[in-house]
């Protein structure tokens, strides 16, 4: 009873409109904080695929924004669900994010162990440090950007792409395109963070963190949702900023 009615609630939350109810509060957060605190920094995710925008004369701070946009309404679409949602389940979900975030915090944690790196290593990093309250507020705002957009970047649209060409171009099954896509995905969203300004330096230990903070956040994307990922993502990075900044 209790496996059917998990289950039950995975297939309900999978549905589109959740996870953009999800991320909504962490959206504004970003965007709001980055425009009423004047930052001179957006996250590194977000300025990426404005870039790529910009290759096509899209110029527009809020170009990630409608990228996002386009991919829910596309998203939303194609899987032809209902609009529809449940507050109580809407809840549901922020606890199950808080959950895998403090999850990887603990794992990641574990790992420093064997590794030269804290478990800091695989959130917002050393990167571009904010003093004062303006700062927090800033930096928070970032971390609430980093679980929308990275997520978006190496997970829906890279792991989602490379999964698509494992599969149709390479012919291999959907569990082996699905992880080899992930490592791959998970390889390019490590070496992500040492590139560009306010970019940190490179250490192995830290690479490698990162490395298997990609593969869990893969899997949460593949077994939950984009929604699910991309909060825990966000809280995981604002729990790191709290207790490690």
């Amino acid at each position: 009873m209790a496996f059917s009615k998990l289950r039950a609630y995975r297939k309900e939350t999978k549905r589109p409109i959740y996870s953009a109810a999800l991320i909504l509060p962490f959206f504004l957060i970003y965007h709001g904080g980055i425009l009423l605190l004047r930052a001179t920094y957006i996250n590194g995710a977000d300025a990426l695929i404005m870039r790529i925008l910009g290759l096509f004369s899209v110029h527009t701070i809020f170009a990630s924004a409608l990228v996002l946009l386009v991919s829910f309404v596309f998203w939303q679409i194609r899987s032809k669900s209902s609009w529809k949602l449940q507050t109580s389940t809407l809840l549901l979900m922020y606890f199950e994010s808080c959950f895998f975030a403090i999850l990887l915090f603990l794992l990641l944690g574990w790992s420093s162990n064997y590794l030269a790196s804290g478990a800091q290593a695989a959130g917002g990093g050393s990167g571009p440090r904010f003093r004062g309250m303006r700062g927090r507020l800033v930096e928070t705002a970032l971390y609430c950007g980093a679980g929308i957009y990275e997520e978006l970047l190496f997970r829906g649209i890279l792991l989602g792409s490379l999964i698509l060409f494992f599969s149709k171009v390479l012919s291999l099954k959907k569990p082996a395109a699905a992880i080899w896509g992930t490592l791959v995905a998970s390889l390019l969203f490590s070496l992500f963070h040492y590139i560009g300004p306010g970019s940190d330096s490179f250490a192995i230990g830290s690479f490698v963190q990162r490395f298997l903070a990609g593969i869990y956040f893969s899997g949460l994307f593949v077994w939950r949702s984009f929604g699910v990922a991309a909060a825990a993502h966000s809280l995981y990075d604002i729990l790191v900023g709290l207790l490690h900044g």
